[in-house]
């Protein structure tokens, strides 16, 4: 099992990384949450995009694909339920994963800055 210091190393290096790539929330469909695993979803680690900014909505999800529904992380099958209804319900929204470590993931959920707070 990995320290808390190295899992919060290797978010600092995928931040790091993520900036130079000019990586940004991957916005899916409703049709392509359905074909997942695999997630296609960067790796942002505390970095948020312009143009982007991270909601409230975070998600705790089983990375090993061995995850079980009474798990503390959300098997694949409920994650894509939960994110099957948050993306009907916020369209444009994207996704990246905030926070890794050995067997799971923190995704969070991305909207776009309004155009008035973007120019500001």
């Amino acid at each position: 099992m990995w320290s808390l210091e190295v899992i919060n190393e290797l978010n600092q290096q995928a931040a790091r990384k993520a900036r130079h790539q000019h990586k940004e929330p991957y916005v899916p469909t409703l049709d392509e949450i359905k074909e997942f695993p695999p997630f296609p979803f960067p790796h942002l680690g505390p970095f948020a995009p312009d143009g982007w900014e991270q909601t409230e909505t975070v998600w705790f999800v089983d990375s090993s694909g061995w995850g079980r529904d009474d798990e503390p992380a959300l098997s694949v099958r409920q994650f894509k339920n939960e994110l099957r209804a948050y993306a009907e319900d916020h369209p444009g929204h994207g996704f990246g994963i905030v926070e890794a470590g050995q067997f799971q993931v923190y995704v969070a959920a991305f909207g776009p800055v309004p155009a008035t707070a973007a120019a500001a």
